[in-house]
């Protein structure tokens, strides 16, 4: 796990991740959480959640988005992303 978690941090550091969200999570949105459960708000958690777009995502849709990954740069990214609301945490120690 040290080497993968290494690699993720060098690959994390040159700007790795997605830039938009994935097709599925906006599917997931629009025809589950909305129209389905009839949900547009609440605590939302986003497991290796990188560098939170997808978080982002759901914060403009009204969520609070709370996201775990073991790249140590989350925050950094968090920031920039300007999530607020919600909080990253990294690196759980084993």
């Amino acid at each position: 796990m040290i080497s993968s978690l290494k690699a993720y941090d060098k690959k994390y550091e040159q700007g790795y991740g997605v830039v938009y969200p994935d097709g599925h999570i906006i599917r997931f949105y629009e025809r589950i959480l909305k129209y389905k459960l009839n949900k547009t708000s609440g605590n939302m958690l986003d497991f290796g959640c990188g560098n939170g777009t997808h978080c982002a995502y759901f914060k403009s849709k009204g969520f609070k988005p709370f996201g775990i990954d073991i790249v140590s740069s989350i925050k950094d990214n968090w920031k920039k992303l300007s999530l607020g609301g919600g909080d990253a945490y990294n690196r759980a120690k084993f």
